[in-house]
């Protein structure tokens, strides 16, 4: 597609870049751009340096787990024959059952991904894939953004992109998928639409349409292995740009592109088919779909899609309840940035109705930007607000931790090009000498906005999660010294924490989890670990619940709220 760019900002105010040789003030400007994205892995990589090396939820738990295990073996499956006996009880969160062979619940690309990378680099390396995938998006970020509007706007992009809220805290969760999948799309396009790649010819130096497609290929192929679901807004906007540049289509680079995500993602296939059965199925549809029909919205959005919803909304559609749940989480949680996105909004369309009213037409790159923001923001707000998402245990609790907020990173990372722009835009009202004093108090009360919402939230920002995973890494680390190492342990929401260390079945308060215990008795020492049990309780279990399945129970340590219990063998 022709890369037309928008109107320069700045109008020769500011002095021109020059290509024919690097000054020494532009070797500072790009050691200091280096010393920032050194500076913003370290931060995204918090946990990983400042926390013990356990997981912080079930997804990380298996994504960690899984591409561990790839690294080493080259497999996404491990064996428990005791399976067998507990009907296919024994497994964490996040985790699935086949055949009595532990397998992801989740995509199987990131896994896949992480562990090829950590064959070259080793997997004390792991951890800083994400971070070092956030700050290389942003740089690709930088640069389209810059095609479509100025050098300044795409730095500025950049810069707010590190900054933002939701993408901080996310890609501080090394080991959630939502981050790399939206970095590999971001490098995806940097290199369809930007061509960094040129060769020499002749005439000059040009971009060689189809290896810059196929890299891109290569890119979009490992996000959709990642993350298949979102091939739902991906097609939806590359539908956008085809029709708007319909005349200006780069075939060979489309069909490079197609022909190198194909020959990524036909591996990833098969090996679904080898774990599930079938080529498109995950973990989360085997043996019954996660999302049950209890749990999918059954109000007038979904009569009104009929029998296409189950394939546009897998989720559901509700479109009251989406929006509200977006103003509630995706607008009022993060406020002061949804602010800044609105008031840029409104400022840049006060300026494009001026110069639409002195008859100068858009640059179709703008208008195209604006579409695919809009289509995909609205795509997003109702495909995922219509699920009944609960991460807290207690309902309706609004976090930063929200699983929401990741589904909605698409969002957050369109919404930057505006800030910046308006921010660029309003800077030029200021007198010339204080420019880029001006921008730079703008974008450091926003970094600091941001670092202390994402580090000093309560219950799950980085500071909390840090201070919870010690002390659980001190209890565990307990729990797992005074069991066996063949121990199963029923847990109800420590089985994050606990796997793989020892083998683990969720929850305790379930007929199958006792029924599964009874049969286990003979393969495995039994334990229950989890928040203390009131006498009462406890009184059950021994005098009714456990004396029919040949088991009683004792206390073996209480720690400040939890404690490990052990499940006797009655003679």
């Amino acid at each position: 597609m022709n890369m037309e760019s928008g109107k320069r900002g700045w109008r020769g105010r500011w002095p021109r870049h020059r290509h024919a040789a690097i000054s020494k003030k532009a070797v500072r400007q790009r050691l200091v751009l280096a010393a920032i994205c050194v500076v913003f892995v370290l931060a995204y990589s918090f946990l990983v340096i400042a926390a013990p090396p356990r997981p912080a939820s079930p997804d990380e738990s298996a994504n960690l787990y899984f591409s561990r295990l790839f690294a080493k073996a080259d497999r996404l499956y491990e064996y428990d024959y005791r399976n067998y006996f507990a009907d296919g009880l024994i497994h964490p969160r996040s985790i699935r059952v086949v055949n009595e062979f532990l397998v992801p619940v989740g995509f199987i690309g990131l896994p896949i991904l992480f562990g090829v990378l950590a064959k070259v680099t080793g997997l004390a390396v792991l951890p800083y894939f994400t971070p070092v995938l956030a700050v290389l998006a942003a740089i690709a970020w930088g640069f389209l953004i810059r095609r479509l509007f100025n050098p300044r706007v795409g730095l500025l992009s950049a810069l707010l992109l590190l900054v933002c809220p939701v993408w901080w805290y996310w890609s501080a969760r090394t080991f959630m998928p939502n981050v790399p999948f939206v970095a590999l799309v971001i490098i995806s396009a940097y290199f369809f639409f930007a061509t960094p790649l040129k060769t020499r010819t002749r005439a000059g130096t040009r971009p060689p349409s189809w290896i810059n497609g196929a890299i891109a290929g290569f890119f979009l192929g490992a996000a959709l292995a990642i993350r298949m679901s979102e091939a739902y807004w991906l097609a939806l906007a590359a539908a956008i740009l085809l029709v708007l540049f319909r005349r200006s289509v780069p075939w060979v680079r489309l069909a490079a592109l197609v022909a190198a995500a194909t020959v990524v993602l036909t591996p990833v296939l098969f090996m679904n088919r080898a774990l599930y059965g079938s080529y498109l199925t995950s973990g989360y549809a085997y043996g019954g779909s996660a999302v049950t029909v209890a749990s999918v919205p059954q109000g007038f959005g979904n009569a009104l899609l009929g029998p296409l919803r189950p394939y546009l909304f897998p989720l559901g559609f509700a479109p009251r309840t989406a929006l509200w749940r977006f103003i509630v989480y995706g607008l009022g949680f993060h406020w002061w940035w949804s602010l800044l996105a609105f008031a840029s909004l409104a400022f840049i369309g006060a300026l494009s109705t001026r110069l639409l009213r002195r008859k100068v037409m858009l640059p179709r790159l703008w208008t195209a930007y604006g579409a695919v923001t809009v289509a995909v923001s609205v795509w997003l707000i109702f495909f995922y607000g219509s699920w009944e998402v609960q991460d807290n245990p207690l309902p309706g609790a609004v976090t930063i931790g929200s699983s929401y907020f990741r589904y909605w990173i698409p969002i957050f990372v369109l919404s930057t090009g505006p800030i910046a722009w308006a921010i660029v835009e309003v800077a030029k009202m200021v007198p010339l000498g204080r420019r880029r004093a001006f921008a730079g108090v703008i974008l450091a009360a926003i970094t600091a906005a941001s670092a202390v919402q994402v580090f000093c939230s309560p219950d799950e920002g980085l500071l909390a999660l840090r201070r919870n995973l010690i002390r659980y890494d001190r209890e565990i680390s307990e729990v797992v010294r005074l069991t066996e190492k063949d121990a199963i342990i029923v847990a109800d929401r420590a089985d994050k924490l606990i796997f793989p260390q020892r083998m683990v079945i969720t929850p305790l308060r379930s007929e199958a989890t006792y029924q599964a215990l009874g049969k286990l008795k003979n393969h495995a020492p039994l334990y229950y670990y989890g928040i203390t049990l009131p006498e009462k309780d406890v009184s059950y279990l021994r005098q009714e619940k456990l004396p029919p399945l040949g088991l009683g129970i004792k206390i073996i340590r209480t720690f400040q709220e939890e404690t490990l219990y052990a499940f006797t063998t009655r003679q």
